[in-house]
Parts: C-alpha cells; structure tokens; sequence
C-alpha cells in the first residue's frame, strides 16, 4: 500500500494505517534528526515529536504539493533547526550512527580486519567533520545525499531561495572537502 493510501486510511480513522507510516519512516526521521543534532536522546525525542505534529496535522497533508517522505522530512528539519536555535552551548557530540550518505569506502568481504577498522576510523572521522561545519551546511548536505532530495524540496524544507541552498551545499562540500584534505582522508 502506498503512502498516499496510507494516509487516507489514516483520516479514516484506520490506527494501523498510522503505525505503518511511523514504521516505514521512523528510522529515516531518527537518522535525519541525529545527524542534525548530534544527541541521540534529543533525536529520540524529536523524531517523536515529528510523528506527533504528522499525526496531529495528517489533514493538512496536500499529495499533489509533494510526497508523504518529503512532508515528513520537512517537518521533522524544521523541528530540529529549531531545535539547534534553542541550543545555548556549542558543544559539539559525534554521532555513533554509521552515516550511510558519505561512506567513502565500505569494508568489502575480502577486507582484512585492518582494513575494515581503517574504514570504519575514516567514517567516524567524516562523521567528526561534517559536525564542524554550520548547521545549515550539515542540513543541506544530509537533506541532498542523505535523504535524495532536490534542491527544491531542500528549498520548500528549510524556507529559503534555491540559490541559498546552492550556496550552502557549495560551501558544505568545500568546506568537507579543505577539512578531509587537512585529516589527510582525500
């Protein structure tokens, strides 16, 4: 069933229909809200709030203005922005998720376990650096490779120009890149 389904079922009054959406999404919307904030009980406790607010405002869900997964994504970055905002230290936690979207060398079956804790070592240290950059670069990075979506839906997501948003993912590559040549990973 897809999600669209899913979400009139929802309406409808079908509680299934609403524990299905939180199962499809609900580790995408964790993913996004730890990569964003770098504290996993404030993820956890964020990525609840997203499927609350989704549940309490399902009506306003408009199927021809966008996917169900970019409404979702959307809401749940506007919540963690807001979040990051609210935040009065700049403590920095790195996050001990594996991120998928910049992977740079996975362990193959053939790797030794050197090389398998190499890779893991160079993951980490991404993870490290991608948390240095500006919050709005992180976003827009993770919205982009992370999550797949388009420069306009990052746009619609965090309410600003699509040049913005080209700007923040130039500067955020740029800046990610300066920072893995002086770690010495490219």
């Amino acid at each position: 069933m897809d999600e669209v389904e899913l979400v009139r079922k929802c309406l409808e009054g079908e509680n299934w229909a609403f524990d299905e959406l939180v199962r499809r999404y609900r580790d995408r919307v964790y993913g996004l809200a730890l990569h964003l904030l770098e504290d996993r009980d404030l993820a956890e406790d964020l990525a609840q709030e997203a499927f609350l607010r989704v549940f309490q405002r399902l009506a306003l869900f408009d199927p021809n203005k966008g996917s169900f997964s970019t409404w979702l994504m959307t809401l749940t970055t506007r919540l963690c922005l807001n979040a990051l905002k609210k935040r009065t230290s700049e403590q920095q936690w790195v996050s001990e998720q594996e991120d998928e979207a910049f992977e740079l060398l996975e362990a193959s079956d053939e790797s030794t376990p050197e090389e398998e804790w190499w890779a893991m070592e160079r993951r980490r240290l991404i993870r490290q650096l991608l948390s240095t950059l500006h919050p709005m670069q992180r976003a827009v990075l993770l919205l982009r490779y992370g999550e797949g979506m388009s420069i306009q839906e990052i746009a619609q997501t965090v309410q600003v120009p699509v040049g913005t948003v080209k700007a923040w993912l130039f500067r955020g590559r740029e800046a990610l890149r300066r920072k893995l040549k002086e770690a010495g990973l490219l």
